[in-house]
């Protein structure tokens, strides 16, 4: 017997098949299920503070493996209409993408040796650390997909945003890049809501004198925990960190900046699954959980990469 969790109707049901997910809910006679359920609900629950980067995605919840789902991108408006001239119908834009969800396996397995000798709660301590490496699973998968986007702006490169030749003044001001980022995806229509870096590169980048003078002089804002940053006339923009991303810039990879909205990325989160098991004959129960997702780049216009 196998229980899963339905992003789409957020709850738990059971399933007789491993690819089969039907709503057929959990009752208080279904022990095993129960149990099952209650190692799930805790390692998604030591996972979810982690999922660090689902923030530059749009997240799209599905019950299904497989699905082409349709995507508003942009509605285009009719600009200086005549007076008693009918506008044309704004349609909204649409991008088809296609899922195939792939799964995350952690398997949590628990000697008898262990659970009799222990002084402490083994599984708790396996269900933690498979809550983490779902999140690391996750987080790496969409820095794949997030780093595979293409450099829009040419001339602002990324060079040493920490380098200082010439004490106390900082080598590169990282702004100039930033901005010619953010006014690229501008230009195309959309609003860059997210920043994403290495956390060397985050550090690297709030050291820096022109980020410092700025902040000082109040012209832009750091947020206190580090997680969001101002400019006049621009959106607020929230920073992401994960040591997931490229720690160093090169001609391919840097720091990140899009619109999760637009949407730059799209996740396909499926359901997450858990069924519980026991091998007598080694002497051993164990839990395997199975979580199903894609993040797929979308609208590359709404996205850009700083490289050197």
């Amino acid at each position: 017997m196998r229980v899963w969790y339905s992003t789409v109707q957020r709850d738990y049901f059971k399933t007789p098949g491993p690819n089969v997910f039907e709503a057929q809910a959990i009752t208080p006679v279904d022990i095993e299920s129960i149990e099952a359920v209650v190692i799930l609900d805790e390692v998604l629950g030591a996972a979810r503070p982690r999922y660090k980067l689902r923030g530059l995605c749009r997240p799209i919840r599905m019950d299904s493996l497989t699905a082409r789902i349709d995507v508003a991108t942009a509605l285009a408006g009719q600009e200086k209409v005549p007076a008693m001239v009918e506008a044309e119908i704004a349609a909204e834009a649409y991008t088809a993408v296609d899922f195939d969800l792939w799964k995350n396996v952690v398997h949590v397995v628990v000697s008898d040796e262990a659970q009799k000798k222990a002084a402490h709660d083994v599984l708790a301590l396996n269900v933690e650390d498979a809550g983490k490496d779902l999140a690391r699973m996750e987080n790496k998968q969409i820095v794949e997909i997030v780093e595979a986007c293409t450099e829009k702006v040419s001339g602002t490169a990324y060079s040493d945003w920490g380098a200082m030749t010439t004490p106390p003044d900082s080598d590169t001001n990282p702004w100039l890049a930033i901005r010619a980022s953010i006014e690229y995806i501008e230009g195309k229509g959309y609003e860059p809501d997210f920043m994403a870096m290495h956390p060397g590169i985050w550090g690297k980048f709030v050291t820096n004198t022109y980020v410092r003078d700025l902040v000082h002089s109040g012209i832009a804002t750091v947020g206190a925990a580090g997680g969001e940053f101002t400019l006049p006339g621009y959106p607020t923009i929230k920073t992401f960190t994960d040591y997931a991303l490229t720690a160093t810039p090169t001609a391919s990879k840097g720091p990140l900046i899009g619109d999760s909205r637009a949407p730059a990325i799209v996740l396909g989160e499926g359901p997450t699954e858990a069924a519980k098991y026991r091998d007598e004959k080694a002497g051993y129960d164990a839990y395997i959980i199975r979580q199903y997702l894609e993040p797929k780049l979308v609208l590359d216009d709404a996205i850009d990469k700083i490289c050197t």
